[in-house]
């Protein structure tokens, strides 16, 4: 039955166009006589050429359309973009307009007024467009961003930045949802790792043309996605070569903090005065006394071996020893700490990030361009490495054009990162000046291929076939595949115990294992302007699924391995119509999305005992949920557009909560410590969003929207316990959200002083802001009804989200001077200031069983780039040189500052709170704790040269 079932998507999505995420926009007008207004039935208007990159390219096939009895025309399926479109009518002047921006998934009106044609000889009218009006279709919440214009802001290098640019998303929360409540569309296809339903890579800048965000109001064919939807339409190869390549490197800087705590100084983590006590531990004596994290053993029994050099014994204490003895045991144990923290002392300032960017694309045959983007970008951690983070990424495609109706484009990106995953190992830091270390690399490569068929100049339609592969491997650095660490510091016989050479001290990393997914993804789409005011979408998408997890925890002995293993092959689809209706007085986007999936695998019947009868399983059924969306624009006059929306949005639980089994296997003996839950609903939110747009004087747009958000079904983390005692780990839908909210968008994109105000105001309340969130999870009994549980580890009213922040703000102003040859064309000179609010957390030193009732400080950054243009010869070169973090203002880390039971309490009573930086649990061992606890960098720069030929 289930083939059958396979078998039938797979012939209806070949046979039925399918869902196709929106890479092209429309342009629409009219065209009328200058003097009398009157309607020209019959006149033309082509696209002629696209500017790139500051060159304007003939289209190689120009698109047009001709203007009905009222004088109205549509050209639709053009990709996104600055054109220069020309009208013309027998008798009239020609008249081209240029400058004409292009979005997706919008129409942009341009309309023409002609005059009469008084010689033969006259001229083309050339104007620049400068719309006055408001976007009248714009039904949703959205934030269009064009590459070439985002790249002169500072530090905009990779989609990350650019999501920094919104007041409303902060660390992938879009208006306050949970993390991996977004979906990301690169070619139509999506982006993200199902294990996780986080982004699978970081796409580059440099290989986008357009990326549009939504955090509201996103049409149905969007799915999988509860609060924003990112859009990226990929740059393609033109009818001319163009090259842009780019080297920059950041000035050597220290990227710890450590220096002066009042003048919130960058440090070297290095450096012998934040190792406060170090000057202690030089003496002999010193090394005699008790060992304050091991009380009854001396201080020189920190792990570094020393005990093989005394007598055998197997108690404490040893047999008397004398002074002399004693002290050239500790003499041993502190050369030995001198040899562990041998970089004490070392300069770290010396070491340059750098960034190579290059991209080219042209044509290499009649209808055939091609377009690459590669990059390498290395970063050096904050204390040194053998070696440092690394990424590569490629991003291609061919495009072909066999005839004037079809197009063929073939895509395909790789991305490669190497990343030092740095846990503080504070027990090991505190004496060695050492971490625990995790080498992860990730592997990530898609291939598309689309195929665009025109039917008629008002109907087309889209293919889409995609392969996403994505590959994550944690590797120990100071293990192989079949070795286990071994833990000798709390062993028995303390004295006589010899080890294997891999052995661990204190906490080193002990987790590895490999993680791989394959996504398949075909669709397709029509799209078909059935008249003048009606745009009809329709389509189905399917996705199946490879997945093969193989991880280990804890691996610290054979008998303590925790083995997360799993494979599976769901898949999922969707169907969707939708009518985009355009009047004068409204415009309307109305849809309707049915979703289906089956994760294919089984579940246990015995919720309580799933081992008691291994083979009582059911088999995953097939699921399905309608969506309805909803969204209205009434243009109030030429300046104002007042709009709404409504939708309901589902979203798949990811696969780690589906199918997460981990299991301990200890001498034959099988324990469950977590089992995913096949059984879990989607997550469910009902969005509403109202909002105004007005045109002001000097180019100025005021956008204001105000949000609500319901979110039901929220996936938590339970656990069920049978009669015996026993309980695992699963998860249930229990939780939820309430969010509401409003967005202020000032914002000016013409002239040579440039920029935007974004202001956010959020509330996001409920009981946990992720899965794992809660202290204490709800369990279920096997004693009580089926539906009852203990929640007594939930709060009993709503809380604040530990991620929820009251206030965000983005500030940016940029001005820019014309293109030309003398000493002060050609520059730009951007500023971004970034503010938010701090993060709830608890603080209930009265004990009134108060949550989440405090906020940690406010945070902030300011970045500058400056940049200057020259001409050498007809080949363009830039230089620039940016500021990152110029207030030099620090962040605390929000799990080790206020998670932490110590570090609250001290952050929470000592007279100034900078004061938590210095560590002195272990007094007189006191030391720096900045790099511990402070996320973010110090001030630095970072310059670079462009070059476009």
């Amino acid at each position: 039955m289930k083939a059958i079932s396979v078998l039938l998507i797979i012939l209806l999505c070949i046979s039925i166009p399918g869902l196709y995420a929106g890479t092209t926009g429309k342009i629409a007008g009219m065209v009328v006589d200058q003097k009398t207004g009157e309607p020209l039935a019959g006149a033309n208007v082509i696209v002629i050429s696209r500017l790139e990159n500051g060159v304007d390219i003939p289209l190689e096939t120009p698109a047009g359309a001709s203007t009905d009895l009222d004088g109205t025309y549509f050209i639709l399926n053009l990709r996104p973009g600055v054109y220069s479109v020309k009208a013309s009518y027998v008798g009239y002047t020609e008249v081209m307009q240029t400058g004409v921006s292009v979005s997706v998934d919008r129409t942009t009106e341009l309309n023409y007024e002609l005059t009469e044609q008084v010689m033969e000889t006259e001229e083309i009218k050339v104007t620049a467009y400068a719309p006055e009006t408001v976007e009248k279709d714009l039904t949703a919440t959205k934030q269009v961003y064009n590459i070439s214009e985002v790249q002169s802001i500072a530090g905009v290098a990779d989609l990350t930045d650019i999501l920094e640019l919104q007041a409303d998303v902060v660390d992938d929360h879009f208006r306050g949802g949970r993390v991996g409540e977004s979906t990301y569309l690169m070619a139509g296809a999506a982006i993200v790792n199902p294990l996780n339903n986080s982004r699978a890579f970081n796409p580059i800048v440099t290989g986008l043309e357009q990326v549009e965000v939504y955090t509201s109001g996103f049409s149905a064919e969007y799915g999988n996605a509860q609060s924003g939807v990112v859009n990226m339409v990929t740059k393609e190869g033109s009818s001319i070569w163009q090259t842009r390549a780019e080297i920059s490197g950041t000035l050597p800087y220290y990227k710890s903090w450590g220096g002066d705590i009042a003048a919130n100084t960058a440090g070297d983590p290095y450096d012998p005065s934040n190792l406060i006590f170090s000057n202690l531990l030089m003496n002999p004596e010193e090394w005699l006394k008790e060992n304050p994290l091991q009380p009854g053993h001396p201080l020189w029994d920190i792990g570094y071996g020393v005990t093989k050099y005394l007598p055998p014994r197997n108690v404490w204490p040893p047999n008397p020893l004398t002074r002399d003895d004693s002290l050239k045991i500790a003499n041993l144990g502190r050369l030995m700490w001198m040899q562990s923290v041998r970089d004490l002392g070392m300069q770290y300032d010396n070491t340059m990030d750098y960034r190579v960017d290059f991209t080219t694309g042209g044509p290499i045959a009649r209808n055939t361009n091609v377009f690459i983007a590669v990059r390498q970008n290395v970063v050096n951690p904050e204390v040194p490495m053998t070696q440092p983070d690394l990424q590569r990424q490629l991003m291609s495609n061919l495009t072909f054009a066999p005839t004037s109706n079809q197009k063929f484009k073939l895509s395909f990106i790789y991305d490669y990162g190497f990343e030092n995953l740095l846990d503080s190992n504070w027990w090991r830091w505190l004496f060695d000046r050492t971490f625990s270390v995790i080498k992860r690399t990730n592997r990530t490569w898609q291939s598309t291929l689309e195929y665009k068929y025109v039917f008629t100049p008002s109907t087309y339609s889209d293919f889409t076939f995609s392969i996403l592969n994505t590959k994550e491997e944690d590797r120990i650095d100071l293990l192989k595949d079949d070795q286990v660490l071994e833990d000798y510091s709390n062993h028995s016989n303390w004295v006589d115990y010899t080890g294997p050479s891999n052995h661990r001290v204190g906490r080193l990393s002990d987790d590895r294992g490999d993680r791989y997914t394959t996504t398949y993804y075909t669709s397709g789409n029509l799209t078909s302007q059935i008249d003048r005011f009606n745009l009809l979408k329709t389509g189905l998408q399917v996705y199946f699924y490879n997945l093969d997890v193989n991880y280990q925890n804890n691996v610290t002995g054979p008998s303590s391995i925790q083995y997360l293993n799993f494979k599976a092959n769901p898949f999922e689809g969707a169907l969707y119509l939708q009518d985009k209706m355009e009047y004068e007085g409204m415009i309307a986007n109305i849809g309707l999305r049915f979703d289906f999936y089956n994760l294919n695998t089984t579940y246990y019947d015995d919720k309580f005992n799933p081992l008691l009868d291994p083979n009582a399983v059911s088999d995953t059924r097939l699921y399905t949920r309608i969506q309805p969306r909803i969204g209205f624009s009434f243009p109030v006059s030429e300046l104002t557009v007042f709009h709404l929306n409504y939708g309901t949005f589902t979203q798949r639980p990811n696969f780690n909560q589906l199918y997460y089994n981990q299991i301990n296997v200890d001498e034959g003996a099988v324990t469950i410590l977590t089992l995913g839950n096949p059984e879990l609903k989607p997550e469910n939110t009902k969005s509403y969003d109202i909002g105004i747009v007005h045109k002001l004087a000097v180019g100025l747009q005021l956008d204001v929207s105000a949000y609500y958000k319901d979110v039901k079904d929220l996936i938590q983390s339970a656990y069920f316990q049978n009669n015996s005692g026993t309980r695992y780990e699963t998860y249930v839908n229990l939780d939820y959200a309430d969010i509401k909210g409003f967005h202020v968008n000032l914002e000016r994109n013409t002239g040579r002083l440039r920029g935007y105000i974004r202001y956010n105001y959020e509330s996001a309340t409920g009981k946990s802001a992720n899965a794992d969130n809660l202290n204490v999870a709800p369990i279920y009994f096997q004693t009580t009804p089926e539906d009852a549980s203990d929640l007594s580890g939930r709060f009993p009213e709503d809380v604040y989200l530990d991620y929820d922040r009251t206030h965000k703000a983005v500030f940016n102003l940029r001005y820019v001077t014309p293109r030309g040859s003398d000493l002060f064309s050609d520059i730009s000179i951007s500023t971004t200031y970034r503010f938010s609010s701090g993060r709830p957390y608890t603080w209930d030193e009265s004990g009134q069983g108060l949550k989440y009732n405090q906020r940690t400080p406010t945070e902030n950054e300011l970045r500058m780039r400056i940049e200057k243009g020259f001409n050498l010869n007809g080949t363009e070169m830039t230089l620039y040189f940016e500021g990152f973090n110029l207030l030099n203002q620090f962040t605390y880390s929000y799990s080790r500052t206020f998670n932490d039971d110590r570090n609250l309490v001290r952050w929470s009573t000592l007279p100034d709170r900078n004061e938590i930086l210095i560590d002195d649990e272990y007094a007189p061992y006191v030391t720096r704790q900045d790099i511990y606890l402070l996320s973010n960098e110090p001030r630095h720069f970072r310059t670079g040269v462009i070059f476009r030929f």
